[in-house]
């Protein structure tokens, strides 16, 4: 590892950038998305789901087109100092992975379970290792074409405790 990392346990490779990411550069809510990201890409049949939800997972939201595939979305949501906490630097993060699945497909409720279904399998008890403890699932909510978008959404709410080095 190069850079201001203080040792290899502050440092990992991810798949989607080939390259040391260190804590020194990324903010650790975003590191564990990004982990999550690439988790959630293993999504597909040929890996043993039920779906290829895997196919389309993204850091950022645009706009949904029911000709689309089904899209995976992750979102920031709270971050916070658990009430229990053991340090300064501790921190309670949650995030929600949303799927979108199109409503021109006859069986989109039955496609939407199962995108809800291996979405948990792929994140249960997920470690993010060095970064973060493992992934819980706290809830998820079913809408039906939110905002007028010829989809079914699932918004599945995810949450872990990480510790933030403290001052520079």
């Amino acid at each position: 590892p190069q850079g201001r990392c203080a040792s290899i346990a502050s440092c990992w490779m991810t798949v989607s950038s080939p390259r040391w990411c260190c804590l020194a550069e990324m903010p650790i809510p975003w590191a564990i998305l990004e982990m999550v990201q690439t988790r959630l890409r293993t999504v597909r049949k040929a890996n043993d789901f039920r779906t290829d939800a895997g196919r389309d997972v993204r850091l950022e939201p645009a706009p949904f087109d029911p000709n689309d595939a089904v899209r995976l979305t992750l979102y920031p949501l709270t971050t916070l100092h658990p009430d229990d906490a053991r340090s300064a630097g501790e921190r309670g993060y949650t995030f929600v992975v949303e799927a979108l699945v199109p409503v021109r497909l006859d069986n989109a409720q039955q496609r939407i379970v199962e995108t809800i279904a291996d979405i948990e399998d792929a994140l249960d008890s997920f470690v993010q290792a060095p970064l973060a403890l493992p992934l819980q699932f706290q809830e998820s909510v079913l809408l039906d074409r939110p905002d007028g978008v010829a989809a079914m959404a699932a918004q599945l709410l995810f949450g872990t405790r990480y510790r933030r080095e403290q001052g520079r």
